[in-house]
């Protein structure tokens, strides 16, 4: 290859790339526009591929969400008085409530069963916060259980979705690690529809009690 060719080729790379770039900085809002509206048309278009349909909602399913709305209508003070009632409806020796206490983490109760057993009922109204902070509130009831309320076991009730995304394993691990029974969303509304409480609210049968007295090291042994 001559000397020419081998000059003439970066010369001309150079200059088609001059006029190239001269073209495009006197035309640089349309290569913008141009590029904004490829990418996105790309994202919708990974968005629909990438994107289940939402499912219909069964009958059932229709029926708890209705229930729940109205809930969520519902003033503070009526939602704390509804959630009382539920637990009232538990026949249980005692059900003693202590309200908000000067904070915003929920109503508390205190219920006591007929086999003894004392539970603390957080209930948290649904107030658009609520599922993003189920972190905070489970850690908070977990802290709280036996030194300030003396009880066997904690649940946290809300009509707040705490299993919405990815929150709902992170919050169902760490309420098992402080041994609380969450009562979200679903549950609730399947307790409302139903009428059966969750077994955690639910007196231990004989049998149960004397399995559990069995395993207790702390508990004289007969000779």
């Amino acid at each position: 290859m001559s000397w020419l060719v081998r000059l003439g080729i970066p010369a001309a790379v150079l200059i088609a790339g001059y006029f190239a770039l001269n073209f495009i900085a006197n035309n640089w809002v349309w290569f913008l526009s141009g590029l904004i509206i490829v990418s996105a048309t790309s994202l919708c278009a990974w968005v629909l591929f990438h994107t289940e349909p939402p499912q219909p909602m069964d009958p059932e399913a229709r029926h708890h969400e209705q229930i729940m709305r109205e809930l969520d209508q519902l003033p503070s003070k009526k939602f704390d008085a509804t959630i009382g009632q539920l637990l009232t409806g538990l026949n249980a020796k005692q059900v003693k409530k202590f309200g908000h206490k000067g904070s915003d983490l929920g109503c508390n109760f205190v219920v006591t069963l007929t086999d003894g057993k004392r539970i603390i009922v957080r209930a948290k109204q649904n107030d658009g916060t609520m599922r993003r902070m189920g972190e905070r509130h489970l850690k908070a009831l977990g802290w709280e259980t036996k030194p300030r309320w003396n009880c066997d076991h904690a649940v946290l009730l809300t009509s707040a979705d705490l299993h919405w995304m990815n929150h709902g394993p992170r919050n169902d691990k760490l309420a098992r690690h402080l041994g609380i029974t969450l009562i979200d969303r679903k549950r609730l509304a399947e307790w409302l529809d139903s009428g059966s409480p969750p077994a955690a609210l639910r007196p231990r049968l004989p049998r149960e009690i004397s399995a559990q007295a069995a395993l207790d090291p702390s508990r004289p042994k007969r000779r």
